[in-house]
């Protein structure tokens, strides 16, 4: 199974427009169960010290890590650049989903990245930042990892129109499959 993550909490972003669309062409291109995640699931989700201790963790994240990560073989993370780095709600949601069955969670899985900024690197130090975790809780993260930069002008009602990032997105799946 293949999840993709939409990584903010932020609702009709455009980091959801591009997992959106990464979700439409997995489910075209992919072998496998494809399923979507937006993290904006966790904006009822407090964050609690409870989350430390896996018999005390929120129902809501249980729920997420047993439907979309534990299944899961392969992730994509499309994440935002958030002062210079990635979403804080990911880092959460990641140390969240790690406490509960850590090795079984995310070891061993593949990740592929894109970052997505209205500015010019398209997250790319967030992307490093990540790949650094990820690798550090067992993941395979894919070597090309796509930066979109200046995104805003991609996007028109929600949904990723410019046929030149389309394609983009489509090289990156098959590159990756």
């Amino acid at each position: 199974m293949i999840t993709i993550i939409s990584a903010t909490n932020r609702p009709n972003s455009n980091t959801e427009a591009f997992a959106k669309y990464y979700y439409q062409e997995l489910k075209k291109k992919a072998k496998t169960e494809v399923k979507y995640l937006s993290l904006s699931e966790l904006n009822e989700t407090a964050i609690v010290t409870g989350m430390y201790q896996a018999d005390t963790q929120q129902d809501k994240i249980r729920q997420l890590q047993d439907e979309y990560i534990s299944p899961a073989d392969r992730l994509v993370i499309i994440s935002p650049e958030y002062n210079g780095s990635f979403p804080g709600i990911l880092k959460y949601f990641i140390d969240a989903v790690s406490i509960r069955n850590y090795k079984g969670t995310l070891s061993g899985k593949k990740a592929l990245l894109a970052g997505v900024a209205t500015g010019r690197a398209g997250n790319l130090r967030g992307m490093g930042h990540l790949t650094q975790i990820l690798m550090h809780v067992g993941m395979e993260v894919h070597p090309a990892q796509i930066p979109f930069s200046s995104v805003g002008s991609f996007i028109e009602k929600g949904k990723l129109t410019d046929k030149g990032i389309r394609k983009t997105v489509r090289d990156h799946i098959a590159g990756w499959i």
